[in-house]
């Protein structure tokens, strides 16, 4: 049985909120972003062929469409040409315009279909959209079979064909949450020969799709590691660096990855080692989000692996700090307005190598840097924007080579 499987991953940014949005004429929501909305993922896969008839089942997909109220068959064959939000509610989640051969996306294998962002609510209708005039059947002997030749396949006549994706349950978009779609295209029972062979009276196209739904939120935790050492670091999956994980320098940080909490299987190295930095045992929680800040010790390389679970007041900002400098006593952290007086610590004795809890503050904001309990300010970072309904840490570093200044930096969660 030729079983394809269209896999839509959706990963949502922590500390989301709802939504408002508008949405443009191709039925992609605007005004959303990987801090407010989900990126969902769409890949294609196939279970192995039972049989030994055919080489290729090529489909061109156009593209897979979302809405949240639920859809028959007709209604997912209807407004195909006219992809926006208007036009009953549809929003793209992938666009590829290509073909794609089933039969090579068998046992486990998997292609990406695309991918866009998507406001939190709950989606009850999801359609499949090829275009039939692009799409064939070949048998092994070589024969072709389309909606145009003789024998051939029997297609919706119309240049594109919306297919409805049966759920097994409603799909929940939550923020801060990972959401997986696996689509089962059962291209075998898709497929139903007219006569008694392929080859002498063709096929009939009658497409089967369900779809059941996986929460990544039960396994997954998001990560992001920053880098308060003088040295390139390597962030590592599996001996592949992970987005933006490659030759991280001093004040800068990767990209924030998706990772199996109990089994994330990653390594920092110092380029151009290839051997793991030694000390970097982090502990995940699934669901949850974490900032990896990497820094100097008397040893070689120290890692704290902080949560970022906290919320912000409203229309204020998550903020803590990360004290990496190795100096012998703590450091008094100041949140002010621009060029207030330093008054009260915001963060007050924070140690070397220990981090505050977060605190609420303005988003835009100075922030200082004193030893404990002095009004010497030993850094000034400046006026702040900080976004709002996100967490940062600020990251403080021990002075470059041949300065006696301490360093520091800010880290946005995911």
């Amino acid at each position: 049985m030729i079983r394809s499987k269209i896999s839509l991953l959706t990963a949502f940014a922590f500390g989301a909120t709802a939504l408002t949005t508008a949405c443009s004429d191709s039925g992609t929501a605007t005004g959303l972003t990987p801090s407010n909305a989900g990126t969902m993922i769409v890949r294609l896969t196939d279970a192995p062929f039972l049989g030994d008839s055919l080489k290729s089942v090529d489909i061109y997909v156009v593209r897979v469409d979302a809405r949240q109220s639920d859809v028959d068959d007709t209604q997912a064959n209807n407004s195909l040409d006219d992809n926006s939000s208007s036009a009953d509610g549809w929003k793209s989640v992938a666009t590829p315009n290509a073909s794609f051969n089933l039969l090579d996306l068998q046992n486990g294998v998997s292609t990406v279909l695309g991918q866009a962002n998507l406001t939190p609510g709950t989606y009850n209708g999801f359609r499949l959209i090829i275009d039939p005039s692009k799409s064939s059947v070949t048998v092994k002997g070589g024969l072709v079979l389309s909606g145009s030749t003789n024998p051939g396949v029997t297609f919706p006549s119309a240049s594109r064909s919306g297919i409805k994706i049966v759920l097994s349950q409603p799909v929940q978009i939550t923020a801060g949450t990972t959401t997986q779609l696996l689509v089962d295209f059962d291209v075998n029972n898709s497929f139903v020969m007219r006569g008694n062979t392929i080859d002498k009276n063709g096929l009939l196209f009658k497409p089967v799709i369900h779809a059941t739904i996986t929460n990544l939120a039960l396994t997954n935790a998001t990560v992001r590691l920053a880098n308060a050492t003088d040295n390139p670091l390597n962030f590592l999956q599996n001996a592949t660096a992970l987005s933006g994980g490659s030759n991280i320098a001093f004040g800068t940080s990767s990209a924030c990855s998706s990772v199996n909490a109990t089994t994330p299987a990653l390594t920092i190295t110092q380029p151009p080692s290839t051997t793991p930095l030694a000390g970097f045992a982090p502990t995940f929680t699934a669901g949850n989000s974490f900032t990896v800040v990497a820094y100097p010790s008397a040893s070689g390389v120290q890692f704290s692996t902080l949560s970022n679970t906290f919320t912000a007041a409203s229309g204020q900002a998550g903020l803590r700090v990360l004290n990496g400098t190795g100096g012998a006593t703590g450091l008094d952290v100041f949140v002010t307005a621009p060029g207030a007086p330093l008054g009260t610590a915001t963060f007050a004795n924070v140690a070397s190598g220990a981090s505050s809890a977060f605190s609420s503050v303005a988003t835009s904001s100075q922030i200082r840097v004193t030893a404990t309990g002095s009004t010497t300010v030993l850094l000034d970072l400046g006026t702040q924007t900080l976004p709002a309904v996100q967490n940062t840490t600020i990251v403080l570093a021990p002075p470059a080579s041949g300065s006696t200044t301490i360093r520091g930096f800010l880290v946005p969660g995911c």
